[in-house]
């Protein structure tokens, strides 16, 4: 009975004054002296029954179990990364030999369900108003470093078979590639997807689609956007074999405009972008788990093609790679090798949106990749990255068959990335 009194008036301290166990500490003494000094409790009792329901209240915090606070309080979740790299440049087309860099790249994400439906997600990185980088580089005389809005977005489940998006997003949670040819990793689209699922026997059929304004002014009516519609499919052949295959039809309205953060390789008219950049995109992965007996945790193939059809020529761009190792890397001991060869015309594609560490984002490029990656601890790894890269064409027009024979970029970055 006396321990249900304490409990009580526990209780209702912590849920009208709606504050952190650890400021409730001298309320709750208060609390039980004074039952002590009404004989309620002998000293030995209120000691003995204070420290169990404080350790009580502070277990229920831990779990989340207070229902004193607000389920979306309750259900919010963290997650964020931490990358400190060191990257070397020796770029022929930039007359940089030997460019040594310190980088880094801070980001933190917060997630909460606002009803078994809906959630709201928002996330901050280090970097610039560039969208195809979060890197800060160690420079200016220990300058501070910014930090931006990298994503903010509503996700409605309205369907067991739909989800809806809405805000600025995650590219991945909306729209599924391969290799980065097209859209660099640090994008975070803005407008309004919608992701299609429904599983049938071995085969899970997807749709994605969605619609980004890509640019707004006040003085004008009509202004550049994309569009775009990936129906899909994930098969599974066997215990061990699955095979992935999408198509992309995008629609980019982009001629006459001069689009931000353009790479300056796409036909242009002055400052303004020639061509629309309506396209088709086929890409696959082929994936084995534990092939030839088990020699690799993992082992696939995939590819992506791109041909747009406003360009009259240099209007096409493909990837090839192979990923082999762990599928995921996350553990110690884990690993992971993946090697991808690009092939990315002129006027195949939007030159704001392809990766940026592959010839500074530029259209126009062709060369390899190879990435290593090996987990030091659990969420620790370290990676080495190298591109290897020259332009299809030099600025003469003449096509450059070959690398080694001037204007490539190498690149190099060794990685410590810390998860959370």
């Amino acid at each position: 009975m006396k321990r249900k009194i304490i409990l009580v008036l526990v209780g209702l301290a912590v849920s009208i004054l709606l504050l952190p166990f650890s400021s409730q500490a001298g309320e709750i003494d208060i609390l039980v002296q004074k039952l002590v000094d009404k004989g309620v409790l002998s000293q030995g009792e209120a000691q003995q029954i204070l420290t169990e329901t404080k350790e009580e209240v502070r277990a229920q915090l831990a779990k989340g179990d207070m229902d004193t606070l607000p389920a979306w309080i309750r259900n919010m979740k963290l997650k964020g990364d931490f990358r400190l790299r060191y990257q070397y440049d020796d770029k022929d087309k930039d007359s940089v030999s030997g460019r040594n860099r310190g980088r880094i790249r801070y980001r933190l994400g917060i997630e909460t369900d606002i009803n078994d439906q809906v959630k709201v997600a928002a996330g901050l990185a280090s970097g610039s108003s560039d969208p195809r980088s979060t890197n800060q580089t160690f420079q200016d005389t220990f300058s501070t470093k910014g930090i931006n809005l990298d994503y903010a977005y509503v996700k409605y489940a309205a369907q067991p078979w739909l989800t809806l998006f809405g805000g600025k997003m995650i590219g991945k949670d909306i729209l599924w590639e391969p290799t980065d040819l097209l859209w660099d990793g640090d994008i975070t689209p803005e407008g309004g997807a919608a992701v299609l699922s429904k599983s049938v026997d071995n085969m899970d059929f997807f749709a994605n689609l969605g619609f980004f304004p890509i640019d707004e002014s006040s003085s004008a009516s009509d202004e550049p956007y994309m569009g775009y519609i990936q129906p899909g499919v994930q098969i599974k052949l066997n215990d061990n074999t699955s095979l992935k295959g999408a198509v992309t039809a995008y629609t980019v309205q982009s001629a006459e405009y001069d689009i931000d953060n353009s790479a300056g390789t796409n036909t242009l008219v002055g400052s303004n972008h020639k061509y629309d950049y309506d396209a088709i995109s086929p890409a696959f992965e082929l994936g084995f788990s534990e092939p030839l007996g088990g020699v690799v945790p993992y082992f696939s193939l995939f590819g992506e093609y791109v041909k747009a059809f406003d360009p009259d020529d240099e209007d096409e761009g493909f990837a090839a790679g192979i990923k082999f190792g762990d599928k995921k890397v996350s553990s110690p001991g884990q690993w992971q090798i993946k090697y991808i060869y690009r092939y990315l015309e002129r006027d195949a594609w939007l030159d704001a949106l392809p990766d940026s560490d592959a010839y500074d984002g530029d259209t126009n490029v062709k060369g390899h990749e190879i990435q290593w990656t090996y987990g030091l601890s659990k969420n620790i790894t370290f990676g080495l990255d190298y591109y290897y890269m020259q332009p299809i064409k030099t600025l003469s027009g003449i096509s450059d068959h070959s690398l080694g024979s001037g204007n490539e970029q190498h690149v190099i970055q060794a990685d410590l990335v810390f998860k959370f």
